[in-house]
């Protein structure tokens, strides 16, 4: 039984304060008021309504009941009166409003109703609404000092009764057939009021990272009680910062199978809490749900860069030893997480390069106190490596005399006793001091004079570590001339000479002749020469006079199936894929992120080749030339890293 009962009420989430629910004394509430649209509408402020609703099982005759905004029923606090023959149908609805369904400007409601016009004028506070039987002390139903919520009144929300009929809630029913199309209102006019499910809750996201200024791509969002009804809202929060979500498909009330958040227009770099809440305004929060990355940095991969010069034992201070760059390009080149290093992977920490550029065709230096790198007297390395690892240059050396730079040049690398920080290389060598004790020359023992001069014949090609192939050392004429090889020699970092002649190599018809714009390839079943795999590894090539016309040196380690090779006058590199009998013309593209090998060839008649077999060593191999053709250097393959 009803009585006289007194109801207070807290309603968490919702808005709303005390509610007081009273009844006649000894009955049932056979109407009570259902819905109350306090808030008005999308359309109008004043779009106000109030539901009635018939609890019983038969039809209740409501003639000249009244309903009031106050505790008396006077003229002035009056909104209705209803007059004979109003009825509501067992367990149906009665609306009162301010505007009628005709009202297509001012009303967003599709339901018949009583229209009072300017009496529906509702408090947004403290509002009190009584229900009325004819006879003044005969109140069917009131509520009382309902503080409403002013996320209801921004997002104009209805309150609606809770089923128990003791509370009230706010709606969360949108797009009710009993609103014009379209209208999104939360709302249920004429119509049984809202499921209000327990608060949700959120346990994941998925994925959780995004870069900034990318969009969050949500493929779920894992929870419990998620409106169904209409869309939950979902915001990424950090601080004052919101991302609101986008695109949401709810799945049901555990799963979220879609949203977007953009992160676009410097959205903060860090961690971020994703809220979930239901149009009841019922909230879940996941803290540090998703984390914003910072982008990786567009790093400048030009291939123009290269070792110039190292002073590792300055006659001053050691302090002043320094590592000098060079940009032979037309364009700067910035040098953002660039590093310079002496031992990969172990003796002094690399140098990184901040956000600093080298200009086309600059120097850049850096000395000791800036790299915190020691460059050691009796020997060392000098790598410079890019963002993504690639060893783009390399340089050793033996003993450093004092006061002495090791620069390129275009014949290669030289000691020089002049340092040029900033500035062209010049080439002072240095003076051998020391007096030869050896006894006056005889007339058969005078020195052969030399017959021919640096780069007359050229080292192009070391292959230390193959795959499954032969070892081997590739030689090329760039003259003009034919060349006899009777007589030359190689010789390795040990000291150790073979001379050509103690194999034998006939290439067509012309013994050992190597034409202009010819290789040889001598492999290590040939010659017996074994480079070294480890601890580097130094090639001399001498004429028969036994003057030095070329050499060439690589590093510590010689990567499995790498071959050292002449790329540009005095530039040695690895590079993944050998090429034994091709002649490289190397051109460094400024438009590509790796290197672009350029092979220009002639294809000459058929070159046979054949060996001795008497005393000699045998073999020879002589690869045919390709026609021009591009090889690509693909720079995935880490060589140092």
């Amino acid at each position: 039984m009803w009585g006289k009962v007194l109801c207070w009420i807290i309603v968490t989430g919702l808005g709303l304060g005390l509610v007081q629910f009273v009844s006649a004394e000894g009955e049932s509430p056979s109407v009570i008021i259902n819905e109350v649209a306090w808030a008005g509408s999308t359309k109008s402020n004043d779009d106000e309504w109030i539901e009635l609703k018939n609890t019983t099982d038969a039809p209740v005759n409501i003639s000249d009941w009244k309903i009031t905004r106050a505790n008396s029923i006077t003229d002035g606090n009056t909104i209705a009166t209803f007059g004979e023959g109003v009825t509501i149908p067992s367990g149906g609805f009665l609306l009162i409003s301010h505007f009628s369904q005709d009202d297509q400007d001012n009303s967003v409601l599709n339901a018949e109703s009583v229209v009072v016009e300017d009496k529906m004028l509702l408090a947004d506070s403290n509002l009190r609404l009584r229900l009325w039987q004819p006879g003044i002390e005969t109140r069917i139903d009131e509520l009382t000092n309902i503080t409403q919520s002013g996320y209801d009144k921004e997002n104009k929300i209805t309150t609606e009764r809770t089923s128990d009929v003791t509370g009230w809630q706010s709606s969360t029913r949108a797009n009710h057939p009993n609103f014009d199309i379209g209208v999104t209102d939360l709302g249920t006019p004429s119509a049984e009021n809202s499921t209000i499910t327990e608060p949700p809750t959120l346990a994941s996201i998925t994925p959780n990272t995004v870069t900034q200024g990318e969009a969050l791509e949500v493929e779920n969002i894992v929870g419990t009680n998620f409106s169904t009804e209409s869309l939950p809202t979902l915001q990424l929060v950090r601080g004052n910062l919101t991302i609101n979500g986008t695109d949401i498909n709810v799945v049901n009330s555990t799963l979220i199978d879609r949203a977007e958040f953009s992160t676009a227009g410097g959205t903060e770099v860090g961690m971020w809490n994703l809220t979930l809440t239901n149009p009841d305004g019922k909230i879940a929060t996941l803290p540090n749900a998703v984390e914003v990355l910072a982008p990786e940095p567009e790093f400048d991969l030009g291939t123009t860069v290269r070792i110039n010069e190292i002073y590792p034992h300055p006659n001053t201070t050691s302090n002043d030893e320094f590592i000098e760059l060079y940009n032979s390009g037309d364009r700067a080149i910035n040098l953002l997480s660039w590093r310079l290093d002496d031992i990969p992977e172990g003796g002094s920490a690399p140098y990184t390069f901040e956000n600093v550029n080298i200009g086309a065709k600059g120097f850049l230096v850096i000395y000791k106190p800036q790299s915190k790198l020691t460059l050691n007297d009796n020997g060392d390395s000098v790598y410079l490596i890019q963002p993504d690892n690639f060893v783009l240059d390399q340089v050793d050396y033996d003993n450093a005399g004092i006061g002495q730079t090791l620069s390129r040049f275009t014949s290669g690398w030289k000691w020089t006793t002049t340092p040029t920080p900033n500035g062209a290389n010049v080439l002072s060598e240095p003076v051998d001091d020391t007096q030869p004790n050896e006894p006056p020359l005889e007339p058969d023992d005078e020195p052969i004079t030399p017959t021919y001069q640096s780069k007359d014949l050229e080292l192009t090609e070391l292959l230390p570590n193959p795959n499954s192939s032969d070892e081997f050392i590739e030689l090329f004429n760039p003259g003009t001339s034919a060349i006899n090889l009777t007589d030359w020699q190689l010789k390795d970092a040990s000291g150790k000479k073979y001379t050509i002649g103690d194999f034998e190599v006939t290439v067509q018809a012309n013994g050992l002749l190597i034409q202009p714009q010819q290789y040889v390839v001598i492999t290590q079943t040939m010659s017996k020469i074994a480079l070294n795999n480890s601890g580097g590894e130094t090639v001399t090539l001498l004429d028969p006079s036994g003057q030095i016309v070329d050499s060439a040196s690589y590093p510590d380690k010689a990567p499995v199936g790498a071959s050292y090779a002449l790329i540009t006058a005095g530039l040695w590199t690895w590079v993944p894929t050998p090429t034994p009998g091709q002649a490289n013309l190397v051109t460094l593209s400024e438009d590509m992120p790796t290197p672009t090998i350029e092979v220009v060839s002639t294809l000459p008649d058929t070159l046979p080749v054949t060996g001795g077999s008497a005393r000699r060593w045998l073999g020879v191999l002589l690869v045919s030339f390709a026609l021009a053709g591009v090889v690509f250097w693909e720079r995935r393959k880490k060589l140092l890293h």
